[in-house]
């Protein structure tokens, strides 16, 4: 991890890995969101070459830490469709295939 990260980001992201799965995507949206529109208000300050990691932080960003059995069971990464609350992954596909069918009618009438 790149040493400019503060003490508060370690801790926060270290609660946000004990959340369960569902929540942790929730939190990446909402992120997601927030930074999109701090972009979109920024005055353009925010460039490519301030944002650009070096070689070696993007290495650190793409080492792979395995967890022990015991920090998977910890960060609740254990789970399966039911934990989406999911109980027939082919009618859950078949759901999504209709709603993307749906939603490009929509889109076609406009």
């Amino acid at each position: 991890m790149p040493q400019s990260i503060s003490n508060q980001y370690q801790k926060v992201l270290t609660l946000a890995l004990q959340l369960p799965p569902t929540e942790r995507i929730a939190m990446i949206a909402e992120l997601a969101a927030s930074v999109t529109e701090i972009m979109a208000s920024s005055s353009g300050a925010t460039t490519v070459d301030e944002a650009a990691l070096s070689p070696d932080e993007v290495a650190d960003l793409m080492t792979v830490q395995p967890l022990s059995p015991v920090e998977i069971v910890k960060q609740g990464l254990l789970g399966s469709w039911s934990d989406l609350g999911i109980s027939d992954g082919s009618e859950w596909v078949e759901q999504q295939k209709h709603r993307r069918k749906e939603a490009r009618k929509w889109q076609m009438a406009l």
